[in-house]
């Protein structure tokens, strides 16, 4: 349980608890998403998912790590090994997806991820790929780095043992833990 623990990023709990009510995708360490509303965090560590109202289906949905997205009626996540967040949901973001080739990007050992975030605060406003570990990769605008949280309009977030990704025709915000980062990198214009 000691990765959970130096996981565990208490801003983004808090940036979560401003979310009541609100329909949230959770990306976490081991890969998967849940997508629901966000109806409560229970002792600082459970978020309550309800089914989303913009889903697609009436109940929460859980991406796998594999690519096989479960209908449940609730659902209790773990927040202490979030690797980020996506908001301002416009269609269900775990509906089949276009297509998209994902190219290799750098990997680094998570030792380095204060050297990565020393670099990521160099590259506000610029368009950024940011891959954390469970295998996500969020594309787009940084718009800021604080309290240890990296805030980004997105393009399109890259989801491990998929095929598709979530764009921000479905997706409009997203934040990364930066705590799990394993990788920084940049297109430029």
């Amino acid at each position: 349980m000691a990765i959970f623990a130096e996981l565990r990023n208490e801003c983004l709990i808090r940036e979560l608890s401003r979310e009541l009510n609100t329909d949230v995708v959770l990306f976490s360490f081991d890969g998967s998403a849940y997508f629901g509303n966000l109806q409560a965090i229970e002792d600082c560590r459970l978020a309550l998912l309800a089914p989303a109202i913009h889903a697609e289906s009436s109940a929460v949905e859980i991406l796998t790590a594999g690519g096989e997205v479960i209908h449940v009626d609730f659902a209790r996540v773990d927040l202490w090994p979030l690797v980020g967040k996506g908001t301002a949901i416009v269609s269900d973001p775990l509906e089949t997806g276009e297509e998209v080739t994902l190219a290799t990007l750098p990997s680094t050992d998570r030792q380095e991820s204060h050297c990565l975030i020393h670099i990521l605060r160099r590259e506000i406003g610029e368009r950024v790929f940011i891959g954390t570990l469970g295998g996500f990769v969020f594309e787009g605008t940084l718009g800021a780095v604080d309290d240890e949280l990296a805030i980004l309009t997105v393009a399109e977030i890259f989801v491990p043992g998929t095929s598709s990704s979530i764009s921000d025709t479905k997706l409009r915000s997203a934040v990364v833990n930066l705590e799990a980062i394993t990788s920084v990198s940049t297109r430029r214009r």
